[in-house]
Order: structure tokens, then sequence, then C-alpha cells
């Protein structure tokens, strides 16, 4: 991914400036912006029918890619519901698209690898507020993630933070994995991983996964 596109993942002034008033945007970020939205116009779109020939193409075990699949297809069945298109017609923009097959394919290879068959996530916790995406300035939670978690009854709490903590496809990605919601008592830790993330959000941004005997 070039580094303009993937420096807004985290630019906290570009996600979430707009709650400021889009009215009190200077002369340069809006020609910085008309110049944005004109490259994206020129940027092509994949299918999930193109994204899965994508994945097939790829070189990885049976179990990972449809690992993958399954991740996609509860993304696509959200976005269609979001935008009130048949799934066939959801298409990604491609630099989302190539984030979100980097981090899927990645998912489902290290899940696979690790040998994971049961996956425990007692809920989700999401921020409030508007988000600026592809789609336009929407709500947090956006409707994607909201279906998600409405389809596959994952419990989602807001806490009192401006901002989105659960993206569509982390929601997708819990919603194709997670097998049950509580651990048994007699459960042991085995090995514990951290993920930290980049934007700021006045506390900890650590996704934090445990493997679990």
């Amino acid at each position: 991914m070039d580094k303009e596109h993937d420096g807004h993942d985290h630019d906290m002034e570009y996600l979430y400036g707009h709650l400021k008033g889009e009215e009190h945007q200077n002369h340069e970020e809006q020609e910085h912006h008309h110049h944005e939205e004109e490259s994206h116009a020129h940027h092509h779109h994949r299918g999930i029918k193109e994204i899965f020939e994508i994945i097939d193409d790829a070189k990885m075990t049976d179990n990972a890619r449809a690992i993958a699949k399954k991740i996609f297809n509860v993304l696509a069945i959200a976005e269609s519901k979001a935008h009130e298109v048949p799934v066939e017609e959801v298409h990604f923009h491609e630099v989302g698209a190539i984030d979100s097959i980097v981090d899927i394919v990645a998912i489902a290879v290290c899940i696979d690898n690790l040998g994971i068959t049961e996956v425990v996530v007692p809920k989700l916790y999401d921020g409030k507020g508007t988000v600026r995406t592809q789609h336009g300035i929407l709500p947090v939670p956006v409707p994607a993630v909201k279906h998600i978690v409405e389809d596959a009854d994952i419990k989602l709490d807001i806490i009192d933070i401006n901002g989105e903590l659960v993206t569509p496809t982390g929601a997708a990605t819990v919603a194709a994995l997670r097998t049950k919601e509580s651990l048994s008592e007699q459960s042991k830790i085995l090995k514990v991983g951290y993920g930290n993330g980049k934007r700021e959000y006045g506390l900890p941004g650590v996704l934090k996964a445990s493997i679990i005997e």
C-alpha cells in the first residue's frame, strides 16, 4: 500500500477531524482532499468473486484458504446489507481490498499454522461519534460492524471514546473464527501475544490474544 493511504489509517485529524466541522478546513486541506477524491475515482474496485480468485491463486493450505474465504464472506454479507446491494455487487475500493486481503490471509495462515480449532471471544468494545470512510462520514459503530455483530450474536459494548475501535474487517474475523464466548475455569494460558495500534484514543490501543489449553 502506498504511504499516502497507509498514513490515513492512523491520521486522527483525517479520520476524526470532521468532528470540528468541515467548514473550518483551510483551503490547502480542501485542495488535498479534492485531489485525493480524483485519484480514488480512477482506482479499480474489487468484487468478492475477484478477491476469492486472488485467494485461490495464493500459496497456502486448503484450511487457511477456507478460513480466509469465510472471513471475507462475512464481510461481504455485512457490506451488502449496509449498502443494500446483492453480495455479488459488493465492491471493495482497491486500497481497502489489498489491505483487507493482506490482513485476512495473514490471520487465516497464522490460525491454520498454529493449529487453532477453538476461538473464544467474550465481547467486543467500540467507541462512538463518527469516522471518515471511503463511503463518507459514518456513525460509529459503522453499519457493517452493526450487521456483523447482530448476525453473529456478538456482544458489543460502547465505551466513552470518540473513535472507531472495531473495524468491519476485525468484526468479520471474530464472527468467522469465534466458536464460544466463555472459557472453562480449568484453562491454562500457554502463550500471550500483543498487537499495538497506531491510533491514539486516550486508552491503550492493544489487542491481546492468548493460546489456551
